[in-house]
């Protein structure tokens, strides 16, 4: 590729590819700043082997994008497709509706792609970075650190001898300064093919909120959700979009729920008897909003919620909890005779650590509940913890965030 052909690239932040011996130090410059590039390109070499890895997940992902800008969507420029995008963007309705029209017959297959490659897509789309690619573009990042810590090394040289009045020395130094942040600026580029697809499929799936219809969802056809990150999955998969008017999560309060920035916590609680019957399974999300899933606990309920902090340090009562509606539910299920003699597992899955109110909670199904069984487990599966079982409602187990039972107030 020419010159001419790299600029225009690089303006359109389409990737470079590089030859093996176009890594090397512009000519010219000073010994140590020379050995320095020196030390961060054989660094880079050695990145590359690491995205060589990763290449088919690359390839797999430019295909997945190409296939949603082939809905109707490739024919629009970028600059319409980031307005369409915009939070409170009120004055892109024209373009929206535009947008939609030209996407016509191919609705229906844009939304099949969006559900078929929800997860992805959800990955894609949020902060979230895989830890092998997070990990890559660190190291990347200190590679590109050290590139312009010798461009400004250079060009303080540069100055030096502008200063000095040697023309020779300046247009040596100046060639080499140019040749280092165009190098800087190649493999930034090539850098950027780790993130490119992530900030597309954000655009991407944000335009698709505003353009395509909310699902039509029947919430009885979800059953038998297990108490676990896999279950957590399994209800977005049923509620992607769907209504947020209608079934909110916290994150939009009207057309399609997208599930890319979730707040509030979601929460799933698995119980069966001594013959493994299930006797209650249900999921239910914090807040007071139209949630789906369990319903608000009554006021009057068995159990007693105390006001708690929540990440942010915001104290409220907490008995629109997941975890409060999920446990006020399996009390209400099992008639009060019974409880006391009552033996059963439980397993509560949450994807926040519980709070104060809600572990004291616990504490409170196990003294109505002495013959159950409760197994507590926290996270997604690289962090999953099973905090315990906790039998006769002797202990709880803190994960690092809980207290024991006999230290809560409402004991």
């Amino acid at each position: 590729m020419g010159k001419r052909g790299q600029k225009r690239a690089l303006d359109s932040g389409e990737e470079i590819p590089l030859r093996s011996d176009e890594l090397r130090p512009p000519d010219e410059l000073p010994e140590r700043e020379a050995a320095a590039v020196r030390a961060a390109l054989e660094r880079w070499r050695e990145l590359r082997q690491r995205v060589e890895v990763l290449r088919p997940m690359l390839e797999h992902e430019d295909r997945l994008m190409r296939d949603i800008l082939d809905r109707g969507l490739g024919s629009e420029d970028r600059k319409t497709l980031r307005k369409l995008a915009s939070v409170g963007a009120r004055d892109a309705e024209a373009e929206a509706a535009q947008v939609a029209d030209s996407v016509g017959q191919e609705r229906h297959r844009l939304q099949e792609i969006l559900m078929q490659n929800h997860r992805e897509l959800l990955e894609l789309s949020t902060t979230t970075t895989p830890d092998d690619k997070k990990e890559l573009i660190s190291e990347m990042d200190g590679v590109l650190d050290e590139l312009k810590k010798a461009q400004d090394a250079v060009h303080v040289e540069l100055l030096a001898t502008k200063d000095k009045e040697d023309m020779s020395a300046v247009r040596a130094y100046g060639r080499s300064l140019n040749d280092l942040k165009a190098l800087t600026r190649r493999l930034d580029c090539e850098r950027r093919s780790l993130t490119k697809n992530s900030a597309l499929a954000m655009l991407l799936v944000t335009v698709c909120r505003r353009i395509l219809p909310a699902r039509k969802i029947d919430p009885s056809e979800l059953t038998n959700i297990p108490a676990s990150h896999q279950g957590y999955l399994q209800i977005l998969d049923f509620y992607f979009f769907s209504d947020a008017s209608l079934y909110c999560f916290g994150e939009h309060f009207s057309g399609p729920n997208w599930f890319t920035r979730l707040k509030r916590n979601v929460a799933i609680l698995s119980v069966s008897d001594g013959d493994g019957n299930s006797v209650y399974n249900d999921f239910a999300v914090s807040g007071e909003y139209k949630t789906p899933g369990a319903p608000l606990a009554p006021d009057n309920g068995p159990l007693q919620s105390i006001e708690a902090a929540d990440e942010n340090g915001r104290v409220f009562d907490r008995r629109h909890d997941a975890e409060f509606k999920l446990l006020t539910g399996l009390c209400r299920t099992v008639p009060a005779e019974r409880r006391s003699t009552w033996r059963a597992r439980a397993t509560l899955w949450s994807k926040k650590p519980l709070c104060r109110s809600c572990a004291g909670a616990v504490g409170q199904v196990q003294r109505l509940f002495p013959e159950l069984t409760v197994n507590i487990v926290v996270g997604e599966p690289k962090t999953e913890n099973e905090c315990s079982n906790v039998p006769n409602g002797k202990r709880l187990a803190a994960n690092g965030c809980r207290a024991e039972p006999g230290s809560l107030p409402m004991e």
